[in-house]
């Protein structure tokens, strides 16, 4: 028979291993998988070659073919509030953010549960590498990322690395560093570093934000004169994110590294990008605006070159990733977002609640039905099934659908707090037009 001392220790041992959390590797448990979420800026749906033959995305059309392309993820339509639901799993008006941040503005509050700050809870380290454009009232380490390289506004130089007032804005982990070389490639190379110094023993997650192609556009020069200067911008992401892919394959991770690509909103057309064949661009919440190109693959675990329609939006990667590292959410959190991680694992579409791209505007999505709220109290319906660029409104067609998906935006934001902040008029009109950058 066990005696009392034995009992108890395999009771405490127990106790120890259920408090370790599931990062810490278990003989019965397979290891937690890896994290690299890559996020791109204002790139449109067809800013990709594996929608548009002309783009020069090749390392992203391996990604799309070796991976499940997601049909229909939303992000939000400015860049600010996209990140913020990333990051919080929470519809960013909780927080007062619709435009893109500026300044001294406070943004996302310090103290929010976040998608980093579960992972490393869970056992993982930590990074972000590139944009932050969250505010003032937080910081990368404050929001649970151990390491964060790169810059905190809207937008940077792509070879001075100054935001748009002319200062420096390009640290590492809080201070300033003078650096020289093209942004893309330095983020990248950032991300690849963290990658080969990880702490073999720790699962990582690891934000690679890149700045292309948001203005104010610049690229190596070979490639503008191969492409013309959007498209260069475009390849240089490209290449930047080829890097950080084979350094997955070099280290051998590709098989327990979970990989998702994103862009945070769809193009500014003014500057040179694609929404084609969807209505609207940047700043609007037509497909044009939200509907952006993103990508999952797991090598051995998700099915390759395969499409899922399930509808789902950037507030749902918090809860959604977080089941697939099977880290536990805090029990105070109260998300917007659901995970989606159940249709994501078995390649199918599963039945899910409305949910709400909350902005100015809103847009609310139910199945294949879009209802769409502008300001000022117009509304419009759309079956996305059949009309995917939103050439006909069939609201007076259908009366009950408009009711119910009302009822269903009311519901969701009654609770959010009133907008005070004017809309963006540049992103209102999906960008202006920039003279072109100096290339290198």
């Amino acid at each position: 028979m066990m005696s009392v001392s034995m009992r108890l220790a395999t009771i405490v041992f127990a106790g120890f291993l259920a408090a370790a959390g599931p990062a810490m590797a278990r003989d019965d448990a397979p290891p937690a998988p890896n994290l690299l979420v890559i996020v791109v800026d204002d790139l449109g749906w067809a800013g990709v070659g594996f929608h548009a033959s002309s783009m020069p995305t090749p390392n992203l059309d391996r990604l799309a073919k070796e991976g499940t392309e997601l049909d229909r993820f939303y992000a939000y339509p400015v860049c600010s509030p996209t990140r913020a639901a990333l990051l919080t799993g929470k519809m960013p008006r909780r927080f007062g953010i619709v435009n893109p941040l500026n300044g001294q503005d406070r943004g996302v509050p310090a103290g929010e549960v976040t998608l980093p700050s579960v992972l490393h809870d869970a056992g993982y380290t930590t990074a972000l590498v590139g944009k932050w454009h969250l505010g003032t009232a937080s910081s990368p380490q404050k929001a649970g990322f151990d390491h964060f390289y790169g810059f905190l506004s809207a937008s940077t130089d792509y070879y001075k690395h100054t935001a748009k007032n002319g200062r420096l804005d390009w640290q590492r982990d809080g201070k300033s560093v003078e650096e020289e070389g093209y942004s893309t490639y330095l983020l990248a190379d950032e991300a690849v570093r963290q990658i080969k110094a990880r702490d073999a023993k720790k699962p990582f997650y690891i934000q690679l934000n890149l700045n292309a192609p948001h203005d104010p556009l610049a690229a190596p020069a070979e490639l503008v004169e191969k492409r013309g200067l959007y498209k260069a911008v475009v390849e240089a992401m490209d290449i930047g994110i080829g890097r950080v892919l084979d350094a997955l394959d070099a280290e051998k991770l590709r098989e327990n590294t979970l990989v998702v690509f994103l862009s945070d909103n769809g193009a500014s057309r003014a500057e040179g990008g694609s929404n084609a064949p969807m209505r609207g661009g940047k700043g609007s919440v037509y497909e044009g605006g939200i509907h952006v190109p993103a990508v999952v693959r797991w090598t051995g675990k998700l099915a390759a070159g395969a499409h899922l329609a399930q509808p789902m939006c950037v507030q749902d990667l918090l809860p959604t990733l977080a089941e697939a590292a099977g880290a536990k959410l805090p029990e105070a959190a109260k998300l917007d977002g659901a995970s989606q991680w159940p249709a994501i694992a078995s390649g199918k579409a599963v039945e899910r609640a409305p949910f709400v791209i909350a902005s100015f505007d809103n847009a609310v999505f139910d199945g294949g039905w879009k209802l769409i709220l502008l300001e000022g109290g117009t509304r419009a319906l759309y079956n996305l099934a059949s009309d995917p660029s939103e050439r006909n409104d069939v609201a007076k067609d259908n009366p009950e659908i408009v009711a119910r998906l009302a009822a269903k935006a009311e519901a969701a934001t009654k609770d959010l707090p009133a907008i005070t902040a004017k809309r963006d008029a540049p992103a209102k009109q999906g960008g202006r037009a920039r003279p072109p950058q100096n290339t290198r």
